[in-house]
């Protein structure tokens, strides 16, 4: 089964009960498995119509239309009241990068049956989760990841902004960030910092002298934010 790993946010327009739920809230997908598993539920009391497919960061895009290196099967699904259903998820070609993860959602999107002369509006409850491909055999440990970020601030920039740069193989998902004892707000609740790249997080004043005070939360392959701290070095 694909492993659950860090919370993610997920594209929702609420009913009062959505009966569609996953076990899991994001996933690793390691490099050379064959087909992973993900299980998906329905806790209500009617059928639902599932369907299920995965984007490269668009997620206004019309499924019909997308070209991702991976199939999921069924793409939809009957999913009757208290059951499970299995979702495959297959990698397919090879033309992701071998030296870093690569990073994809998956959408599982449930429409709720209109009953006979039913005049109410009918509500769609999506899921949209981050699913990471992680080759064999890139460098280091993903473990390590966070304490490998470095942090700056480069105070040319007209508006303040946390440079964070990631020099590891392995997304680093951030969910918390406090500076100098502030709180930094994070678009969406969590930032991710790209393998061998970076994120600008603004801030809403500039930041004091460089010390040892960034506390941050990054989140675990067990789907735990875990603390770690940094430094805010000179630019």
């Amino acid at each position: 089964m694909l492993a659950a790993a860090a919370i993610a946010p997920a594209i929702v327009s609420l009913p009062a009960q959505a009966a569609l739920s996953v076990v899991g809230t994001r996933f690793i997908y390691p490099g050379g498995a064959r087909a992973e598993t993900i299980t998906a539920r329905n806790s209500g009391s009617t059928p639902l119509l599932v369907q299920i497919w995965l984007d490269d960061g668009n997620a206004n895009a019309d499924p019909s239309g997308l070209r991702v290196p991976f199939v999921v099967a069924p793409p939809l699904a009957r999913l009757d009241p208290q059951h499970a259903l299995a979702v495959r998820v297959r990698a397919v070609g090879d033309e992701l990068p071998s030296d870093r993860e690569s990073r994809f959602w998956i959408n599982l999107l449930e429409v709720p049956p209109a009953g006979p002369a039913d005049n109410m509006l009918r509500i769609a409850y999506r899921l949209r989760m981050k699913l990471l491909y992680r080759p064999r055999g890139i460098d280091g440990d993903p473990r390590d990841a966070p304490d490998r970020l470095t942090w700056t601030y480069p105070d040319a920039r007209a508006r303040p902004v946390l440079v964070s740069k990631n020099p590891t193989p392995f997304y680093v998902t951030l969910t918390r960030v406090v500076l100098q004892g502030r709180p930094v707000v994070l678009a969406g609740g969590a930032v991710d910092v790209e393998p061998f790249g970076r994120a600008e997080i603004p801030l809403d004043a500039p930041p004091g002298p460089p010390a040892d005070d960034i506390v941050f939360d990054a989140v675990d392959d067990g789907g735990r934010p875990r603390e770690h701290r940094g430094r805010l070095d000179a630019h």
